[in-house]
């Protein structure tokens, strides 16, 4: 397969350590005794999870048969031994990567894909294998600056990351870019999307309506197998990637599509349901509900946050972290619900549930609180990352009742409708 040294980075993601996303494969049986360079090169393994911010590598200098050693090889066997495959039909055919150039493309996937990775490092020399591949054909250039954008993602520079990734999916479109990898437009787009998602409510509307259409294409080009329709191979591939599914709602509402975005989310809310994971389920149609409740709908919206309150109860699990997620998102879904019937005239069970939302966002403080005090809480801090998926909701030790009093914390951190946060306005102040 063309290119397949950088196909190969591109299964190695830094997404969402949940999400699950088809493997690729590698051409097999490349002859390594042409390739002395490449005997230390570091052992993927692609059976693991390809989405995991810092993948697990290997390193090992008596494993011929590696991932990234058989990668590399067969790109050199391609592109050194042989000429391009759009040769016959390019009257300039480009100058095959010089052996320095190839080294220099080992050294940056292996100081970026490493278990001792240097992000600073892997920039630099990334940035090297982009300017001296300038000459090559667009599907190997799109490969590399796909490959640097997730380091921008790993480095927390969600706008250096877009503009890699969107030169990626620009090259992708020209003649040759056709001979990458099938998965090369699908991540690309995934990663830009995810970049754009990152920022909140830094996005412009327009910018925000272009990580939607990034997600809703991305889920359509994952779909396993040919369907009538856009609308069938889209849901296909949120099958099996739910958590993408919830990422495109919540991208959707930053665009203002809350009609869709309660669709997407209810989506993802049967889907994690139909692998046993309620608990997200549940977070999905809260969600779903959040997003008809920044819409006329408002009985519609009560009823789907009725339902979902109700659900919570049944979730259960060992992942205490996961089950305080549920409880937070059930406090902020009552909230909604409460501010939606207040607008509607049902004041007293707009009362009830402002109430019950905070009784139980004050429980899940203590509840934290103690458990810290105990040493079984989370005290182990985990590394800086973008925050773009399900799981980067408010949590325990952030949320509480006075929280829904700050528009700042309501618009930033829950990522609230302006219309929805109008009704709040009104139950808070009339609720008093």
């Amino acid at each position: 397969m063309k290119f397949t040294a950088l196909a190969t980075a591109a299964f190695v993601s830094t997404h969402n350590r949940n999400e699950r996303a088809a493997p690729g494969s590698t051409r097999a049986n490349v002859q390594l005794n042409l390739l002395p360079l490449l005997q230390h090169a570091p052992v993927v393994d692609l059976s693991s999870d390809p989405s995991t911010l810092a993948p697990t590598l290997v390193q090992s200098s008596s494993a011929p048969s590696s991932s990234i050693q058989s990668g590399i090889a067969a790109f050199v066997q391609e592109n050194l031994l042989v000429p391009p495959a759009f040769a016959a039909e390019s009257k300039a055919i480009p100058a095959p990567p010089s052996n320095e150039e190839v080294k220099l493309l080992r050294e940056a996937f292996a100081v970026f894909y490493g278990v001792e990775r240097d992000l600073p490092q892997a920039e630099s020399l990334l940035s090297q294998v982009i300017d001296a591949w300038q000459r090559q054909s667009p599907d190997e250039k799109a490969g590399l600056y796909r490959v640097r954008a997730d380091c921008y993602v790993a480095m927390l520079r969600p706008s250096d990351a877009v503009k890699d990734y969107g030169e990626a999916i620009r090259l992708l479109g020209l003649p040759g870019g056709e001979l990458a990898d099938e998965s090369e437009l699908p991540a690309s787009l995934l990663g830009q999307a995810r970049a754009l998602r990152s920022q909140g409510q830094k996005v412009t509307k327009e910018q925000a309506e272009t990580a939607a259409k990034d997600y809703q294409l991305a889920l359509r080009l994952s779909a396993r197998e040919d369907w009538d329709t856009n609308t069938e191979a889209e849901e296909d591939g949120a099958k099996t990637n739910p958590f993408a599914c919830w990422e495109w709602g919540a991208a959707l509402r930053l665009a203002g599509q809350y009609q869709e975005a309660a669709r997407v989310h209810t989506l993802a809310s049967d889907f994690f349901e139909d692998i046993g994971d309620r608990a997200r389920s549940v977070i999905s149609e809260l969600d779903a509900g959040i997003d008809l409740a920044a819409t006329g709908e408002n009985d519609k919206a009560a009823a789907l946050l009725k339902n979902a309150i109700q659900r919570t109860k049944t979730v259960e699990g060992r992942d205490i972290q996961l089950l305080q997620r549920v409880i937070a998102k059930e406090g902020e879904g009552r909230m909604a619900l409460a501010s939606v019937l207040w607008v509607s005239g049902d004041r007293t069970e707009a009362e009830a549930q402002l109430g019950k939302a905070c009784e139980r966002l004050d429980q899940l403080e203590a509840d934290a609180q103690a458990r810290v005090k105990a040493g079984t809480g989370n005290l182990i801090k985990e590394p800086a990352r973008l925050k773009f998926n399900i799981d980067d909701g408010a949590t325990a030790a952030d949320i509480n009742c006075s929280r829904f009093k700050n528009q700042d914390y309501v618009s930033d951190r829950l990522e609230w409708p302006a219309s929805l946060q109008q009704k709040l306005n009104k139950l808070e102040s009339l609720a008093r």
